[in-house]
Formats: structure tokens, sequence, C-alpha cells
């Protein structure tokens, strides 16, 4: 695992996604609520939803993201298919799982799992197999590189919904988008990041017009009884 941004546009998207996974867990979540991060990576959000005021927990699999993150919240070395109520003090009133669930073998078990420590909303994103640029090489009938060695599924929005709602028994209650990624060269996007000119196009211009060929696919959801 990469433990810092290989380059300032990775770090663009990678706050575009953190930054929309913040702002839904702030529209449906009062403050002062536990939240537990599940895959809490380097602790980007344990930190921002600490700031906040929430009360924060993570766990993650990973030796070194437990250290990064342990400076913001407790962070527990635990993987998904671990989470447990026996694991923490008490139930959740809101889970966080960002770029988590395309990872696990069984996600249909991963959430029912990680629903037994909750009591109230999930805010669940996945990479979009979409997204802006690979659907212009699609067109163009070039090779969409989406293939990642990591990712063992991917969900477009339909199918996301179909997988939460007849396959888990969850009900969406919301969806939230980050970036919309320009179809351009790397160059060209570094020049328009050094200008100050990126995150506007790609996180309100193009985000406005074409949503869903964002980078993630993020929904709000509440588990069925």
């Amino acid at each position: 695992m990469d433990y810092a941004h290989p380059n300032a546009l990775a770090a663009h998207l990678e706050d575009s996604s953190h930054d929309v996974v913040f702002q839904a867990v702030r529209q449906y979540v009062p403050v002062g609520a536990r939240v537990l991060d599940v895959g809490s990576g380097r602790g980007e959000l344990l930190k921002r939803l600490s700031d906040t005021g929430y009360v924060v927990r993570g766990c993650d699999m990973d030796d070194r993201c437990v250290e990064l993150g342990s400076a913001y919240a407790e962070v527990r070395k635990l993987a998904v298919e671990e989470v447990s109520p026996e694991e923490f003090d008490g139930k959740f009133d809101c889970v966080v799982m960002s770029h988590v669930l395309e990872h696990v073998e069984n996600p249909r078990e991963a959430l029912r799992r990680v629903s037994s420590v909750l009591d109230g909303l999930m805010v669940i994103s996945v990479p979009n197999p979409y997204y802006l640029p690979n659907m212009r090489a699609a067109v163009l009938r070039r090779e969409v590189g989406y293939v990642n060695t990591g990712h063992l599924h991917t969900w477009d929005w339909s199918h996301f919904k179909t997988f939460l709602e007849a396959g888990c028994g969850h009900e969406v209650v919301d969806w939230f988008h980050d970036a919309v990624p320009l179809p351009l060269t790397g160059r060209t996007r570094g020049t328009l990041h050094r200008m100050g000119a990126l995150s506007f196009i790609e996180n309100r211009v193009l985000r406005s017009a074409l949503p869903r060929f964002c980078r993630s696919v993020t929904a709000v959801t509440r588990p069925g009884s």
C-alpha cells in the first residue's frame, strides 16, 4: 500500500473522495455521534471527523495504517471480516467504508458483519468503473485501464443499488458524487492543477454537469431490520 500520495493529481482525487464521504456524514449524522471508519487507511477521515467533534474509532488490517491513524483516534488492527460487536465498546451511529468493499472476497458477508456494530446509517464508497476517462477510452475503442489486482469486485450505480437493496437488505437513502476527472493527459491535468483551475473544473463544473461519471460511487444506506 502507498503511505503517501504518489503525486499531486492522486492527492487531488483522494482529497475529493474523502471530502464527499465527510460531507455525507455531516449531512446525516449529528456532531458528537459515534463513527467507525472501517479500513481507515492513513487516517484522513478520522482526523476530519475528530476535529469536527465526532467520537471516532477506526480499524484497518495494515500495521502502518493503524500506526498512522492512531495519531487521530483509537484504531484497532482488524480485517473487515473480523468486525464484530465484541471488538468495540458498543454500537456506532454511523459506519464509514470508503474504497474497502471492492477488496473483500465476500462483500455481502462483509456488509452483514459491519452492520452488526451499527445503530444508524452507513456511508459506503466504491470505485466507479464508468468514470469519465474510462468512458472516453471506451468510446474511442481504446483499452480501458481499470484492471486493479487488488480489486475483486466493481459496481456501477445501478448494480451497486441492486447489490445493496436486493442483495443486502439495505435502503439507499442518498447518493453523493466526488470529482469527475477530465479525460485528458496527466500532463494537461497537471498544468491545470498548477494553475489552480483543476479543482474548480472537476469538483464543481463537471460534477454538476456529469455527476454519475465521477471517481466513486458513494451511498448513504440504512440496514434493514
